[in-house]
């Protein structure tokens, strides 16, 4: 199966549009924690996949808040805001970043 230029953008901005009209993003600074917290799941993760991948890593704009330790990420929960720029950057074909509800005791 072959995917041309146009159908990979096309399949890319898909979920980005709703009834032909751009989703705006929300603007939310990504230094302003929020209710939800990133969790990598291990068997999505191109880096727990035999594969190097630091993707996540690399455009984290929060300092700490993802540590890559003998080529593996992890996130840091009590630094963590929640921004979700590392879900939307994810490169594995099941994303491997979870977004869910920050708990009490864990990075509240």
């Amino acid at each position: 199966m072959s995917l041309s230029r146009r159908g990979l953008f096309s399949a890319f901005l898909k979920p980005l549009q709703s009834k032909g009209k751009a989703v705006k993003a929300a603007a939310v600074s990504p230094f302003e924690k929020t209710d939800k917290v990133a969790v990598i799941q291990g068997r999505h993760c191109l880096a727990y996949q035999q594969s190097y991948c630091s993707v996540c890593y690399e455009r984290c704009p929060v300092p700490q808040a993802l540590e890559f330790n003998e080529g593996l990420p992890r996130v840091v929960l009590e630094i963590c805001t929640g921004c979700g720029i590392c879900r939307d950057v994810c490169p594995a074909p099941e994303n491997a970043v979870l977004m869910t509800e920050r708990r009490a005791g864990f990075g509240a």
